[in-house]
């Protein structure tokens, strides 16, 4: 059994290496995710439009440092995190791989990305943004990277905010799984307040999708 262990922990690492080592990755590239499990990650998908068929629910920005060693900088609970790439593509904490798609920022804003990543890098160890809300010192996924996107480009935004909803299309109600979510934070449901979601910014004409791991 333990041999058997062996080659199947062997075979798994060896596809991770070959599926990272397939693509280069560059600096300020997006990785959208779809994950596959979790209460929370199936509540967002019921309200968010992504790129194609996908449902993403988090993004991060890829960061290649001096040495050639890959980090996604994200904001993930609890606090904001620079994650070695295996471990953002292959999480060891979940019972299945998410969906990773990489968008690439378009020219126009390739220069100000050296200037968004020391931005981002900065804010590592702040505090994710349960409560979703804008501009105060908290960070969810997608405000993050839209933040120190928005600070590089002199204030200009790279990618456009709209207002959020926490409501099923099929019904027009707020879902239960998010009144469970902001009572279980004690917060209120930001609905229709300025905001950001991995979908939205997978649409934007900002970037190009240019690969799918």
């Amino acid at each position: 059994m333990r041999e058997l262990f062996l080659v199947i922990f062997f075979l798994y690492g060896f596809s991770m290496q070959a599926q990272i080592k397939e693509f280069e990755l560059q600096s300020g590239d997006l990785i959208f995710q779809e994950d596959c499990s979790g209460n929370t990650d199936n509540t967002i998908k019921a309200v968010t439009n992504s790129l194609e068929n996908y449902q993403f629910t988090h993004v991060g920005i890829v960061y290649v440092d001096d040495n050639d060693s890959i980090y996604v900088l994200e904001a993930i609970h609890p606090v904001v995190s620079k994650t070695p790439l295996e471990s953002y593509l292959f999480p060891k904490d979940k019972n299945c791989v998410p969906k990773s798609v990489v968008g690439r920022l378009k020219e126009i804003y390739r220069p100000i990305i050296p200037d968004a990543l020391l931005l981002g890098l900065n804010l590592m160890g702040k505090a994710y943004d349960d409560g979703f809300i804008l501009g105060n010192d908290k960070y969810y996924c997608s405000e993050f990277v839209y933040e120190i996107l928005l600070k590089a480009n002199c204030n200009q935004p790279v990618f456009l905010l709209n207002e959020m909803t926490f409501k099923s299309p099929d019904t027009g109600e707020i879902t239960e799984g998010w009144k469970r979510y902001f009572a279980r934070f004690n917060l209120p449901i930001p609905e229709g307040e300025p905001g950001i979601n991995p979908g939205a910014m997978s649409r934007s004409d900002a970037i190009d999708i240019v690969h799918i791991y």
